[in-house]
């Protein structure tokens, strides 16, 4: 079973248990933040691999880009989660300084 560290759903900070503990989230929800996590990190943003992220600021936001093109590259972030299968994304707003929806997928094996 995957855990993760638990994060506030409006700040996406870390949460505390009421003893002062790191908070963790367990399956199923565990897995729905890291596809969340996922999908917000921007390229080169992570410090320990560069390689990751999508190119928000290069390619999406403020850019003349077809909704299927950032569709196929929040999946492909979604697909890089273990234990994630066929993610499909809905986008409900796209702006040039923002873009909201969800992602949809199966819980595979991890």
């Amino acid at each position: 079973m995957a855990t993760t560290l638990l994060l506030d759903r409006d700040t996406w900070d870390l949460c505390l248990t009421s003893g002062g503990d790191i908070a963790v989230a367990s399956e199923p929800y565990a897995l729905e933040q890291d596809v969340a996590s996922e999908c917000r990190v921007f390229e080169s943003e992570c410090y320990y691999n560069t390689a990751i992220g999508l190119p928000y600021l290069t390619s999406i936001l403020g850019q003349p880009i077809p909704v299927q093109i950032i569709k196929q590259k929040l999946a492909d972030a979604a697909s890089r989660v273990p234990g994630v299968v066929n993610p499909v994304v809905y986008l409900d707003s796209i702006s040039a300084r923002s873009v909201g929806g969800q992602v949809q997928f199966e819980q595979g094996a991890s």
